[in-house]
């Protein structure tokens, strides 16, 4: 094979081989099927330049290779464009999460906030029902107190009619002895 003379512009050619014969098209009058048989593909060959400094080199190569190849770089492409896109979709999600994470150290803090009331709140709880326990047993205490007063003045109370009677009789038995001049 060789490559026909290049025109302005063209670096090399390729050749490629024809292709494997194909079955002529069917017509609506043929009722018969003929099974053709084709000759198998032979590999296509393809020229790649490399260049070198000033000078260009021509490699062939078989192109089921070459394709396995390109198709290994072409996937290995895809995966970093595809990972620089995740990137620049998860910038964003960094940046609500950063937000979330700022919004979770607040509720943590309002927690720990609320805790800290609700502890207040329980020992102040506490600290007046035992103060109204306290309060509780001095009323309780100053109750039986005042009820013994009020006993023990009801008991003078009654001590100071009695003697006021005494006193009321001796005066009454004291005016009668008065009054007649005699003792009775």
């Amino acid at each position: 094979m060789t490559c026909p003379e290049a025109s302005l512009g063209v670096i090399g050619c390729s050749l490629r081989p024809l292709g494997p014969k194909r079955a002529p098209s069917a017509t609506e009058d043929e009722e018969e099927v003929e099974e053709i048989e084709c000759e198998e593909s032979r590999p296509q060959v393809i020229c790649i330049l490399h260049k070198w400094g000033d000078e260009v080199v021509v490699v062939e190569e078989d192109t089921t290779r070459e394709v396995k190849r390109m198709r290994s770089v072409v996937s290995r492409v895809m995966k970093r464009i595809e990972r620089q896109q995740l990137i620049k979709q998860m910038e964003p999600l960094a940046e609500e999460n950063a937000k979330l994470k700022e919004a979770i150290q607040l509720m943590e803090k309002n927690i720990q906030r609320a805790q800290h009331e609700q502890d207040l709140a329980e020992s102040n709880a506490r600290d007046l029902e035992y103060q109204k326990g306290a309060l509780s047993r001095k009323l309780t205490c100053t109750f039986k107190q005042l009820q013994s007063v009020s006993e023990q003045k009801q008991q003078l109370k009654d001590e100071v009619e009695d003697a006021a009677k005494g006193l009321a009789d001796d005066v009454d038995q004291f005016s009668k002895v008065d009054g007649e001049g005699q003792a009775q």
